[in-house]
């Protein structure tokens, strides 16, 4: 299936999914791509200040919804192999994420890998244990 396919398939993404939804980007993570999604976990999202992913998930906010998770969104499909010899990522958001090696864990911005990768028609899924704010 496809990434949306993919991330539903996951008990943990469920929050991923509803703000995919509600940021109307359901259908360009299942058109062609390829693409990588960064998928904070529900966990991940749970550390976010309190109200903050209520407040992003009403209609009115959902250009900032859709940034923010864009800002979770790569070109291409990347696996843990090929993320390990990255520094720099360029997002669909048109931002610049750090990739980096700490103490053995592979870091996005500030985010862990979690290494539970999916893999799907369209792209990858790599979860991350933090929601890429900046």
């Amino acid at each position: 299936g496809d990434i949306v396919a993919t991330a539903q398939g996951v008990d943990d993404l469920s929050t991923l999914v509803t703000a995919v939804t509600a940021a109307d980007l359901v259908e360009t993570l299942q058109g062609e791509g390829p693409f990588t999604v960064f998928a904070p976990t529900n966990e991940a999202f749970a550390k976010l200040p309190t109200g903050k992913l209520d407040s992003l998930l009403k209609p009115e906010n959902k250009a900032e919804l859709e940034a923010l998770l864009k800002r979770h969104l790569v070109a291409g499909s990347l696996d843990l192999y090929t993320l390990k010899r990255q520094r720099e990522l360029d997002t669909v958001g048109g931002e610049k994420l750090a990739v980096k090696l700490v103490g053995g864990s592979l870091r996005v911005a500030d985010a862990r890998v979690l290494g539970r990768q999916g893999v799907a028609a369209n792209g990858s899924v790599q979860p991350l244990d933090t929601v890429i704010t900046k």
